[in-house]
């Protein structure tokens, strides 16, 4: 496998631990009924990252043709 092939997967893993710690920690703020703010603003935080780094919609805007 080359490197940069090597250097994606990584990455994708890194966020996908990075998600699941964010739905550990939406876990027990539910548990210990966290207000409705504190829920959302984990929310949006996964939303970013799943936005941004799986379906790369920061490529849109780049003038290089990466989409």
């Amino acid at each position: 496998m080359n490197s940069r092939r090597a250097a994606a997967y990584r990455f994708s893993s890194m966020i996908a631990l990075v998600l699941a710690v964010l739905t550990g920690i939406e876990y027990v703020a539910a548990l210990y009924h966290a207000g409705a703010v504190i829920m959302f603003l984990l929310a949006l935080a996964k939303a970013y990252f799943v936005v941004n780094f799986f379906m790369h919609i920061s490529r849109l805007w780049r003038t290089d043709g990466g989409h």
